[in-house]
């Protein structure tokens, strides 16, 4: 059963939105696609463009990819693996903990560091930075106006520029795609899913007992949480797609979480079953839009969920869910549980005295 402290995931159990054909919002200004066969042409569609930063995403792209080599994605998950396991055998026995702070921003912080090759002091310059750059939009309780709001995004633009002094140092291709993907996303889908295991108990005490599922199970994990609810991308010239013109500079918005719930593609596309066949999900994009970070994205969430599914038996919610909400993703600001810690289950054998 899910928990009944947290809101449904990305959708509710009732009702749930269901993929449409595309339609021109007006509001908007631009197409939007949702049913999973539109969105997956028009990710493989090489016509549509980044709206985003001024250097080109191919250029992004190729700097990324030079960095990824398996020897290297190797290399990396002997250093990061002891670190999950680390971090979550430090935790107070039994809790409450809140997994998003007290595990899972710390862990991908020391990802980060590995990956760019911070030294000591670069690593901590980086940890005092990221709370004032990591969810920009996470002050879900404060007023879009009030002095507290004005604050913290004059917090975050000075932390930007010490942040961009910080990277000018490292000698990794590709640096900033690789500090926004491992400290700002990969928490925050890490945060969904997690919570999606919690809110299905069988299926993490499945992955538990058969960890030879994880990879599949991530692969679920990223179709039903996802990395990003929506795309925006721009048409560099006129083209027809899922059936309408898209004119040369119209903005176009990919709903890639509906489309990885669409059931004409997803039998039963609102449970999550860890051990689904047909995960071919756009989580992580597809074609010229898919994800230069794929295999590190994959690995990095693996290696620290299979510690999470391994040493935090019986976790529970203990306090409601308060999401928030962003562009891209919307994400639990916390998750706060307690669990039974491995001196508990020693205890309920017999195995420690009372």
């Amino acid at each position: 059963m899910k928990s009944q402290l947290s809101q449904p995931l990305q959708f509710p159990d009732v009702a749930a939105p269901r993929p449409e054909a595309p339609f021109f919002d007006s509001a908007q200004n631009a197409w939007v696609l949702s049913r999973y066969a539109d969105v997956l042409a028009a990710l493989r569609e090489p016509a549509l463009r980044h709206t985003g930063p001024k250097k080109g995403p191919a250029r992004v792209r190729e700097d990324v990819l030079s960095v990824l080599s398996q020897a290297k994605i190797s290399e990396w998950q002997r250093q990061i693996e002891p670190l999950a396991d680390g971090i979550i055998t430090n935790l107070p026995p039994g809790g409450p903990v809140d997994l998003v702070s007290q595990v899972i921003r710390p862990w991908t912080l020391a990802v980060t560091n590995i990956v760019l090759g911070l030294d000591a002091a670069a690593g901590r310059k980086l940890a005092a930075l990221q709370p004032h750059l990591s969810g920009g939009s996470g002050d879900v309780l404060v007023q879009r106006r009030s002095p507290k709001r004005v604050w913290c995004a004059v917090q975050r633009r000075i932390a930007n520029v010490r942040l961009q002094k910080l990277l000018r140092r490292v000698r990794v291709p590709g640096a900033q795609s690789f500090f926004s993907g491992l400290s700002q996303t990969l928490p925050d889908f890490l945060a969904n899913a997690w919570l999606a295991l919690l809110e299905h108990p069988s299926q993490l005490a499945r992955l538990r007992a058969e960890p030879h599922l994880m990879p599949k199970a991530m692969e679920e994990l990223l179709r039903y949480s996802g990395l990003v609810h929506t795309l925006v991308r721009g048409a560099g010239q006129t083209l027809e797609l899922a059936g309408v013109t898209i004119v040369q500079g119209q903005r176009v918005i990919l709903k890639v979480a509906l489309a990885n719930r669409d059931p004409e593609h997803f039998p039963d596309p609102n449970s999550l079953d860890i051990t689904r066949q047909n995960a071919r999900h756009l989580g992580l994009g597809a074609g010229p839009h898919s994800c230069a970070g794929a295999l590190l994205v994959r690995m990095a969430a693996i290696s620290v969920t299979r510690a999470f599914a391994d040493k935090m038996v019986g976790a529970e919610i203990v306090e409601p869910i308060v999401w928030r909400r962003g562009s891209t993703l919307d994400t639990p600001s916390f998750l706060r549980v307690r669990y039974q810690s491995e001196v508990t289950k020693f205890s309920n054998l017999g195995l420690i005295p009372h």
